[in-house]
């Protein structure tokens, strides 16, 4: 078997013999190391990425003294990247690698605090992707996204976490896929995503669900494609993506939807690309997107549209790049792309 490094610019000789001898010597104290994958690496590679061998030693002598743990510590910080050295040198731990931001574990989702900009202490942590929320309107949160388990506790893509931030054990509509759009309304929560299957019910993409008991509804538009974004306005539930069909009728992006029936009414804006982002305010409804023309006129990632006729206003910000977020406040419209 031979091993080999690049050493100065050029292939060093030979090295599994001290190799291993070295390897053995230095973790020779240790209830449990991994010394097969290391000979294994040593044995099969061409080359080998000699920081790697070191950070493996590095651990292996700090595993004299007691058993190493096998999950995960999550008071250590974690990088937005990928690290691909580790040395310890006392109570410290240096590594390097491909990332750019180094912080506290929060998983993939957390409230940030509105003065300190800090995430809140003790959330639940989510083991994925969260690509939506809806406050509860009682300081908790509905999230949606792609995971499979909140603060420990199984759940598949959507979840409901109280104000204490504990997560609400008998709210589980356990969607069969991922869920990118969230809207509440009263006592619904209605949902839009990858699903076929929600809240016991067969839902194409587009479901409304009890806010209490996490079950189906009879609301039932279907959509072909599955919406982005929800915002409901009165008694319609605007509904934006990529969609061509829904609630039974031809629309481009973006539709405006019956609350009771979940037909598709005569609003229709007919975007000519997705639409990612909805904001209401009074007789306005705020639309970004990858659009170029909606409302019957030419409007670059955003636009206003008259809630009752779906026409676009004179109000153009003529945004160069998509527009992916959108939020009202006030007289000011805030947006993110």
């Amino acid at each position: 078997m031979n091993a080999r490094f690049l050493r100065a610019g050029r292939t060093g000789q030979t090295i599994l013999p001290r190799a291993k001898r070295a390897i053995r010597t230095i973790l020779s104290g240790a209830k449990r190391v991994v010394l097969p994958a290391i000979l294994t690496i040593l044995s099969g590679a061409k080359r080998v990425v000699l920081p790697a061998i070191l950070a493996a030693l590095c651990l292996g002598a700090s595993a004299r003294a007691e058993e190493l743990p096998n999950v995960p510590r999550k008071d250590l910080w974690v990088t937005n990247g990928t690290v691909n050295a580790i040395v310890r040198s006392g109570d410290t731990i240096y590594i390097g690698g491909e990332f750019t931001q180094v912080g506290p574990r929060t998983g993939g989702g957390v409230p940030l605090d509105t003065t300190s900009g800090n995430p809140v202490a003790s959330y639940p942590e989510v083991n994925g992707v969260v690509r939506a929320c809806a406050s509860d309107g009682s300081g908790g949160w509905y999230i949606g996204g792609e995971f499979t388990s909140v603060g420990g506790i199984a759940r598949k893509n959507i979840a409901h976490i109280r104000s204490d931030g504990s997560v609400d054990g008998a709210w589980n509509p356990d969607a069969n896929n991922q869920v990118y759009a969230l809207a509440v309304s009263g006592s619904t929560v209605y949902a839009g995503g990858g699903f076929t299957s929600f809240g016991g019910q067969g839902r194409n993409h587009i479901a409304a669900l009890d806010a209490t008991t996490g079950q189906a509804t009879a609301w039932n538009p279907a959509v072909d494609v599955f919406p982005y974004i929800f915002a409901v306005s009165g008694s319609t539930v605007l509904a934006g993506g990529d969609f061509t069909l829904i609630g039974g009728q031809t629309r481009n992006n973006i539709a405006a939807l019956d609350v009771t029936t979940g037909a598709a009414t005569d609003w229709n804006p007919d975007a000519n690309d997705y639409v990612r982002a909805l904001a209401v305010s009074g007789s306005t409804v705020y639309a970004g997107g990858d659009v170029t023309l909606i409302g019957g006129q030419t409007r670059n990632n955003i636009a206003a549209l008259e809630v009752t006729t779906g026409q676009a206003t004179a109000w153009n910000p003529d945004a160069d790049n998509y527009v992916f977020a959108l939020a009202v406040s006030g007289s000011t419209v805030y947006a993110g792309g």
